[in-house]
């Protein structure tokens, strides 16, 4: 994008192998992310797949596309981890590490599950939480780019988050409304201290507020994209 510039390289095989590849990722990681049964797997699984979103926005070649890369890279970056810290508390508290695992949990883990929550409709784009705000400026750049590449990859952006909804809420629906399990080894509530919980409000608080008032990140991230 910056070495050889978008001028050169817009149009040719380079930007349609690029283009491609991430588009091919995307949906392999979500479908993947889908079938995994263990938990911090899958959610790895999530990564790869949000990953190809921001190579698809450099791949477009343009200052929109670079902005909704940049920008997803910001707010992945804050919702994966809070998903990634809760479920590692998780494991740690309850030793679970399966999906099927996690139901009933949240009767036990309250303010852990209050936080997944939030980490997994940052992820899924609905707003007014920071998910949206990248997905948004990545779908907006690839229809502005125009073109067959630009319209798959918003088709691919569309569906990963549809399959994105069907991993996150298959772990969360049961934790939150199936009842709870034997876990008769288990304490009647370990949600984690405060050194855990503090920073888990931290990061949530931040997915809230990029996802309500995004505008200055946006400037800095449209200078830089320029």
């Amino acid at each position: 994008y910056y070495i050889f510039g978008t001028e050169f390289l817009r149009g040719t095989w380079v930007q349609d192998t690029a283009m491609a590849l991430a588009m091919f990722t995307i949906v392999y990681g979500c479908s993947r992310a889908v079938k995994e049964r263990q938990i911090k797997r899958r959610l790895a699984w999530s990564t790869i797949s949000n990953l190809s979103y921001m190579l698809m926005g450099a791949a477009l070649m343009t200052p929109a596309g670079m902005v909704g890369s940049l920008s997803h890279l910001v707010c992945h970056g804050l919702m994966k981890i809070l998903l990634f810290f809760c479920i590692g508390a998780v494991m740690v508290k309850t030793g679970r590490t399966q999906v099927s695992q996690m139901r009933g949990l949240a009767r036990r883990m309250p303010l852990t599950f209050a936080f997944f929550t939030i980490g997994a409709i940052a992820l899924m784009g609905i707003p007014p939480l920071c998910g949206f705000i990248s997905k948004f400026h990545l779908i907006n750049a690839a229809i502005a780019a125009g073109g067959t590449w630009a319209w798959l990859g918003t088709a691919c952006l569309l569906l990963s988050s549809l399959l994105t909804a069907v991993y996150t809420l298959s772990m969360l629906l049961p934790a939150l409304f199936l009842p709870l399990e034997d876990y008769a080894d288990m304490p009647g509530r370990c949600d984690p201290g405060l050194r855990m919980l503090v920073p888990f409000a931290l990061i949530a608080a931040a997915c809230l507020l990029l996802g309500v008032y995004s505008q200055p990140l946006m400037q800095i991230l449209r200078a830089i994209a320029i």
